[in-house]
Parts: structure tokens; sequence; C-alpha cells
């Protein structure tokens, strides 16, 4: 169903019934928007949540945006919901779900696959694209074997169309998280943390993300065998299992408020 969250469109997911307390606001990677978010959205909503994801290359200057416009625009899109939240990010956007767990009002933050600060990645890093930084262009999505590895773990069925979709990716965000100029608080000032990690991920791989979870003092979790994509296909079951299992075990009684009401009733 589409919705806007403030200036943002926006779909949602309303199960019947809701089972959570809060809804899940979910957020792209570079290159994608919240339409790759769908078999995300989806099966996190079969499973009671409520989800929200806002799409955020709306705004006319996202391909523009540094790093901190990123976790304004997210921002404001949940300021809008007007609600506590759970905020879960691809890419990019674990990135930003990372920093706004430290914003009143989130219940967690959570980043799939996340592109680990201070490495090169060759998500964003080849010629191309190093010119277009150059001249202060927005990025060019993967080509060549750089796409092939970019959705190998997504349905098969799924893949031209999410390759078709893809638009250009935000140079500043991309340069600032290649030279690591991104600051976390400590677990003691943010929300629950988590990130999930394809163990065969070459744009985020596992031992880099494995070194910035210690950092920022979040657990992380390894998907076996698989890579970026992480929000379809093979990987999806797998990855939304750790993300339940860390929200219950860290939201608890609280994250299951709706079932203590049912309870109550005669």
């Amino acid at each position: 169903m589409e919705t806007r969250l403030g200036r943002f469109p926006a779909q949602t997911e309303l199960p019947e019934p809701v089972k959570f307390a809060w809804p899940i606001m979910v957020l792209p990677e570079l290159f994608t928007s919240a339409r790759h978010l769908a078999p995300l959205v989806g099966y996190l909503a079969t499973i009671g949540w409520e989800v929200f994801a806002p799409d955020l290359t709306a705004d006319a200057g996202f391909a523009q945006a540094d790093f901190a416009k990123l976790v304004d625009s997210a921002n404001e899109a949940l300021t809008a919901l007007g609600r506590e939240a759970v905020v879960v990010g691809h890419g990019i956007g674990g990135l930003v779900a990372l920093k706004l767990a430290e914003r009143a009002g989130v219940k967690a933050g959570i980043a799939i696959a996340p592109l680990a600060p201070g490495f090169p990645t060759p998500l964003l890093v080849n010629f191309g694209n190093r010119i277009r930084m150059w001249r202060g262009l927005p990025l060019n999505p993967p080509a060549r074997r750089m796409l092939f590895e970019f959705v190998a773990d997504a349905d098969i069925h799924s893949r031209a169309q999410i390759i078709k979709a893809l638009t250009p990716g935000a140079t500043e965000a991309a340069m600032e998280v290649v030279a690591g100029n991104l600051s976390y608080a400590s677990a003691d000032h943010a929300a629950p943390r988590l990130i999930v990690a394809g163990e065969s991920d070459i744009f985020a791989p596992f031992e880099k993300l494995e070194a910035f979870a210690h950092r920022i003092g979040a657990p992380i979790a390894k998907i076996p065998n698989r890579g970026h994509w992480l929000i379809g296909g093979r990987a999806l079951e797998r990855t939304i299992n750790e993300i339940q299992r860390f929200l219950v075990r860290s939201l608890g009684q609280d994250l299951l408020l709706l079932f203590a009401e049912e309870w109550k009733q005669p």
C-alpha cells in the first residue's frame, strides 16, 4: 500500500493482526530504492510486523547527498511516522540505521550487509566511478562482474527487474564511507544494534564488518555462503531469523506488548 512519510512517498504493509508493539522502517542500499526492499517488507509483514519503506531518493538532491544528509532524510521520515520504531537498513542504509539508533525513539538499529567504513569497496571504487567522484557526478551502479556479484543471491526470476531499477548513487556519502569518515556512539549511548553479514560478501567482507561491529559494541550475525544481497532470495529467511531473534532477545516483553494486552482480555 502506498502512503507518505512527510515529503517522502513510502510503501507500507499492515499485517492482520499486528503482532509487535512497534513498526519497522526499512532503508535501501546505495543504487537501490524502496522497491528493491519489497521481498524484505513482505516477509516481515507475514510474521506480524507493520513495515514502512520510505523512498528517500524522492529528495531532489539525493544523488549529491553526503552521509549526514542521508541520516537527516531518514530521520525526517521517521519523525513523520510519529511513533517509536525499529530501523533496518541494507548496505549504506544499514549504516544509517546504526546511526539512527542514537536517536531517541528508535528501539533498535539493524544493518543488513552494511558497507564497511574505511574499506574501498569494489561496489563503489572502480575506474569509472573514480572519475565521477573527482568530477562530483553521481556514481554509476555496478556493471559486469560486480553486477553479477551484487545480485548473485537474489531470486533468479527477480534479477532482471532488480538490475533495471538500479539508480545512480550519492557520491559524497560514498566517499565518506570509503574514507571511514563516520562516527558512531558507543553501545552505552545507543539503542540495541545488530549487524547481519554475508560470509562471502566481496563488497563488505565479513572480517571488516566484524572489526566495525567490535568498535561500536554491536553483535554480528554471519549468514554462511551468502554475499551482499541478503534482502531477498536464498538468504532472506535466515537473515530475518537472525533479526527476529535479536529483537526478541533485546527488547523482550515490551516487544510483545500487544500480545500481553490480548491475554488480559476476558
